[in-house]
């Protein structure tokens, strides 16, 4: 299905996810034939530099609102906040079934020390002009704690989406065609970008990508 690597870039801000409302189902991100509406995900990682403006997906606040999450945080010592030069992502455990799409995005702490994750990624879509397109995930209900992770450790986050146009009238979902994957970590505006050749619906009314918060995996 689908994996790549961290690519960072100097972007939006975002410590929210892009996670929020479900259509015919949750949100998710990515549709392809094989995953979600569209080109199955990629499997694989690739580092490419991504260089995101100040965009709706962004870090430190540039999601949409969250559904129900409620916040727990944990003592962190003296570790710093993971940031996405030290980071790398990929995508893994694609599944789609009554025209939803899941997987897990997975973020690996490459640096030499312990860093921190708390909160929600922002994600979007982009399209081979590297703009966004469409609405960047809103946030899926969830429990936000501090996951601390050692090097080469690892944190996750679920990721949701329609698969192809869905239940949505093809009008309104404007079914388009993206390659790959914003993902900013959260609290971070440097975003990474995860390749990935699919469709998702990108009409603006329509808000199928969820992102759930960043949990240890």
């Amino acid at each position: 299905m689908i994996a790549a690597v961290a690519l960072a870039a100097t972007a939006c801000s975002s410590s929210g996810g892009t996670a929020g409302a479900a259509p015919p189902a949750a949100a998710a991100s990515g549709s392809g034939s094989a995953g979600g509406s569209g080109s199955a995900g990629a499997s694989g990682g690739a580092s490419a530099g991504a260089s995101a403006g100040p965009g709706t997906d962004g870090g430190s606040g540039g999601q949409s609102a969250t559904s129900g999450a409620s916040a727990v945080r944990v003592g962190t010592g003296s570790a710093q906040a993971c940031s996405s030069s030290g980071l790398s992502v990929t995508q893994k455990d694609a599944s789609v079934g009554a025209g939803q799409y899941y997987s897990t995005l997975v973020f690996t702490n490459t640096s030499a020390t312990p860093c921190t994750m708390t909160g929600y990624p922002g994600v979007s879509y982009v399209g081979a002009d590297g703009v966004q397109s469409g609405n960047a995930a809103a946030r899926a209900a969830g429990t936000v704690t501090t996951v601390t992770l050692g090097p080469g450790q690892t944190a996750k986050a679920t990721l949701h989406d329609s698969n192809g146009v869905g239940g949505y009238d093809p009008n309104e979902c404007r079914l388009s065609p993206a390659k790959g994957l914003r993902i900013y970590p959260p609290n971070e505006k440097a975003a990474m970008l995860l390749p990935w050749a699919t469709e998702h619906c990108a009409g603006p009314t329509i808000h199928a990508l969820t992102v759930g918060p960043v949990e240890r995996g």
